[in-house]
């Protein structure tokens, strides 16, 4: 044998020589044997207490310790069964039948070494696979209790039929015909939850698909019927399944007020923030944008005011992760008490939360925001045995008559929150226009036309930074990042434009100019026999952008672009903010067999609920939780959550910004797949990185 395998038996004997000629036979039959001599039951009982054997030889003839009170004692005090093997010594011979009898696999001779070593072998390889057999019917069982957890708090409607009838349902399906006990409908014929008018349909859906051997997935509408013999509008779908190890028929049944539920669902985690419960950024513009028309028209008048939590970062370092977005959640309780029940209150991103004051003005509102700047002031939180508490300071802009768009007033109530955080702890600044101030929507205008010339002269230019396998692959992934050169030639970052671009509408042409480039970059690297993959991130206006997916089928198809070798990025804030938009790109993407990665992860309460709307390949976890990674427990524990869930449901996992290498050894520890970040290697102009160096 090339590989030797370890051994480890037990020998009952009163001599050294049988025990090494023992090591011996096994070293030549390619395996490394551990053997323990004992002498008497004590020994044995000792032994045992140390180590189970793979295998027990008992020499016949032992004064100590008969055979028969050896199987008794490996009974008693061995945790698993253990084979024993009688084994004569000249002098010491016993019959194989009586061996046997008396509890023996089988007997052998040490003077037939050969038949010895056919006999360990056999009872070992036995012993290895009755071991096996045993952990696969434990983890059938096992896996057995937890489908039928799941079934039982299934919210759908899920019954077992055998021919025809009801062997097992739980109690969505219960609650929905009527009924209290799974016993009530055990034997009960299905039909019997069927509509009158629909039988004769259904009769003919069973002969044609009832048996559990030739059923395939198949779904029917029709009207069903429940116990007190109401009929409602359902659709079944019925799939091939087994209970108990008997075939049958799963039936799940979704009724009309389901879908009703689940649009309701969507709908509110689309405006609901998963970290706070309070409203989302998106859901903030969105009323901003009604109250600013309303204010127009003289309608009302309102205040927009953003309020920034202080030493947030401070609270990430002592806290952790998670310990920080505890406390997200728990202020956010807090300032919930300090507003009007009409007031508009959302967490707006990371440290800042947002408010829209109604029924404010110039003479009002700064007694409104004193009030909330007084509520985190005086607000404690006991997380992790810490009490954690914060000051804020608050920006405002006004909105009347002479309200400007939507975008310009956010942006002056930025530019008020910035002023107020320069100013110090606890400070209120109402935002009042300066003369001749151009407006933000001048100044993007401005900026439109350097981002249009800029495209026109193909002045943007990629990066690209290695996304580097901590498990062995050796394919060359990279991020993709887009620049800019100013009319001089000097380089332009994309926090000095891409918001601009995004308020404007120009991001959209900016991520087609970023695609294309992409694309041609990437056929060119595969001519040259390199596997190289990309990611490439979408901005939020591209989602929406109704003509972006036939637009890159045709490049796809041009360009002969590999399978699978462009990963297109959003990021999870935008993912449950634009919820309907993101699922439909990356099932369309998927089509195009093309990736999909949500970038910034794992943030909120339970991330993963995201992933039952939108089939994404890989989770590029959010950076914070690499700050001080090899020393902070929180963002350790949770990177390990986040990262065996993933595993759970197949998803692929990248950590970004990546600080050091204790981290790295961390993160390979978790399982992370992915890794990336400015330690490893920043973004640039060249393709260049070795993908082998970190190959095992």
């Amino acid at each position: 044998m090339d590989e030797k395998k370890k051994i480890n038996i037990f020998i009952i004997d009163d001599s050294f020589n049988n025990e090494e000629n023992i090591v011996k036979l096994m070293r030549s039959s390619g395996y490394v044997a551990h053997t323990t001599r004992v002498e008497d039951d004590e020994d044995l009982i000792a032994a045992l207490k140390k180590t189970t054997p793979d295998i027990l030889l008992y020499s016949n003839g032992m004064e100590l310790i008969s055979l028969q009170d050896t199987i008794k004692c490996i009974e008693e005090n061995a945790g698993e069964p253990v084979p024993v093997i009688a084994v004569n010594r000249p002098g010491h011979e016993l019959d194989v039948i009586e061996a046997m009898r008396t509890g023996a696999k089988d007997l052998t001779s040490y003077d037939n070494p050969s038949h010895l070593e056919m006999v360990i072998h056999r009872e070992v390889q036995a012993h290895s696979s009755i071991a096996k057999l045993f952990k696969l019917e434990n983890a059938i069982k096992e896996t057995e209790k937890r489908c039928e957890a799941l079934l039982d708090s299934s919210r759908d409607a899920i019954a077992y039929i055998h021919e025809g009838m009801h062997v097992y349902s739980n109690q969505s399906y219960l609650k929905l015909f009527g009924f209290d006990e799974s016993e009530d409908l055990e034997g009960m014929p299905i039909l019997d939850m069927v509509g009158i008018d629909g039988r004769d349909n259904f009769k003919a859906f069973l002969r044609d698909n009832g048996k559990p051997d030739s059923c395939v997935a198949e779904k029917l509408e029709l009207s069903l019927r429940n116990s007190d013999d109401t009929e409602f509008k359902g659709e079944m779908e019925f799939s091939p399944a087994s209970i108990e190890g008997e075939p049958c028929i799963q039936v799940i049944i979704r009724t009309q007020s389901d879908n009703k539920e689940l649009e309701k669902q969507l709908a509110l985690m689309s405006q609901t923030d998963s970290v706070t419960g309070l409203y989302n950024r998106q859901y903030f513009l969105d009323a901003l944008e009604e109250s600013a028309s309303k204010a127009k028209e003289g309608k009302t008048t309102a205040a927009a005011l953003l309020i920034h939590l202080d030493s947030f970062n401070d609270i990430k370092q002592s806290a952790g992760v998670v310990g920080a977005d505890q406390f997200l959640n728990e202020i956010s309780r807090k300032l919930e008490e300090s507003i009007t029940n009409d007031d508009v209150l959302a967490h707006f991103e990371g440290n800042t939360f947002s408010i829209i004051a109604y029924n404010q003005n110039m003479e009002t509102i700064d007694a409104y925001a004193k009030k909330i700047s007084a509520a985190s002031h005086d607000f404690i939180a006991n997380i992790n045995d810490q009490s954690i508490n914060t000051t804020c300071t608050i920006g405002v802009s006004l909105l009347d008559t002479n309200t400007p768009d939507t975008s310009e007033i956010l942006l002056r109530a930025e530019r008020a929150v910035n002023e107020a955080t320069e100013k110090g702890p606890n400070s209120v600044v109402i935002y009042q226009p300066k003369e001749g101030e151009l407006t933000q929507k001048e100044i993007d205008a401005q900026v439109v036309n350097d981002l249009r010339e800029a495209l026109k002269s193909n002045r943007f230019i990629l990066h690209f930074q290695p996304v580097i396998s901590l498990h062995g692959d050796t394919d060359e992934r990279y991020e993709v990042f887009v620049r800019m050169l100013d009319k001089d030639g000097n380089m332009v970052m994309p926090d000095d434009f891409l918001p601009a671009a995004d308020r404007t509408g120009m991001s959209v042409a900016i991520d087609r100019w970023v695609l294309l480039s992409t694309i041609t970059t990437l056929t060119k690297c595969w001519k040259e026999g390199k596997r190289t993959l990309f990611f490439v991130k979408l901005a939020a206006s591209s989602l929406k952008d109704t003509s972006l997916m036939s637009w890159l089928k045709e490049q796809l198809k041009k360009y002969n672009v590999p399978k699978n070798s462009l990963i297109f990025e959003v990021k999870e804030s935008v993912a449950v903010t634009s919820l309907k938009y993101t699922a439909e790109l990356a099932k369309s993407l998927q089509a195009l067999n093309c990736g999909f990665a949500l970038d910034d992860f794992g943030t909120g309460s339970n991330p993963f609920e995201l992933l039952k709307h939108i089939p994404a390949d890989y989770l590029k976890l959010e950076r914070s939780f690499m700050n001080d990674l090899s020393t902070s427990t929180e963002n350790q524990e949770a990177v390990k959550a986040i990262t065996e869930k993933a595993m759970e449901m197949n998803k692929l996992t990248i950590a970004q910004c990546v600080q050091d290498a204790t981290s790295l050894s961390v993160l390979w520890g978790m399982g992370i797949n992915f890794i990336q970040g400015n330690f490893l290697q920043e973004a640039s102009a060249e393709l260049d990185y070795d993908f082998t160096s970190m190959a095992g």
